[in-house]
């Protein structure tokens, strides 16, 4: 038998297991590219966010080992030029949002997804527990800078591009978006 893992992280894991006697192989998570690409939109102007440097959140399903209480002290330290939108959120969790967080729901449409990725200035995968980082994938496909932690398989796919990979904390990450310079944002429009 041989098992195959969509990261190198998730195979090292995998070692250290009771599966360890089998093959590993490792095959990455593929994305549509003629989707998942730089698309303008009026994202910024539905949402009243011309003038703000974008950290975005995105996940299937919000919890605390997807990051979402990171995302909530990130808000806090970040000043006002920065808005902070997760996508992804159930009714419930967008009701009990600090004011300052743009929440949205979770959209079945990719064209949408790679609008506001491209929308975004920062991606930030907040996750503690990633085996892969398809998000992320998403994101860097967009032309989107991304800020990973960096004991999780997305350290792993954010390296690839040259995005920025952290140690694990809220702290991190706001220093990571701090040392970004907006006006050296990567050029999605064209």
């Amino acid at each position: 038998m041989i098992l195959i893992t969509p990261s190198q992280w998730l195979a090292d894991l995998v070692k250290q297991s009771f599966l360890k006697e089998y093959s590993i192989e490792v095959h990455y998570n593929t994305i549509d590219t003629d989707i998942f690409k730089p698309t303008p939109s009026n994202f910024r102007e539905k949402y009243g966010l011309q003038e703000k440097v974008i950290v975005l959140g995105v996940a299937n399903v919000w919890e605390e080992r997807k990051g979402l209480f990171d995302f909530y002290k990130l808000e806090e330290m970040l000043d006002d030029r920065y808005v902070v939108v997760l996508v992804g959120l159930n009714d419930k969790q967008i009701k009990k949002l600090p004011s300052k967080i743009v929440g949205i729901k979770r959209t079945n449409s990719p064209k949408e997804l790679a609008e506001i990725y491209t929308a975004a200035d920062v991606f930030v995968n907040a996750s503690v527990e990633e085996t892969f980082g398809m998000t992320t994938v998403e994101a860097d496909a967009c032309g989107t800078l991304s800020i990973v932690y960096e004991d999780t398989a997305c350290a792993e796919i954010a390296r690839v591009n040259h995005n920025l990979v952290v140690k694990q904390g809220v702290e991190n990450i706001y220093k990571a978006i701090s040392s970004i310079n907006s006006e050296d944002k990567k050029q999605k429009e064209s």
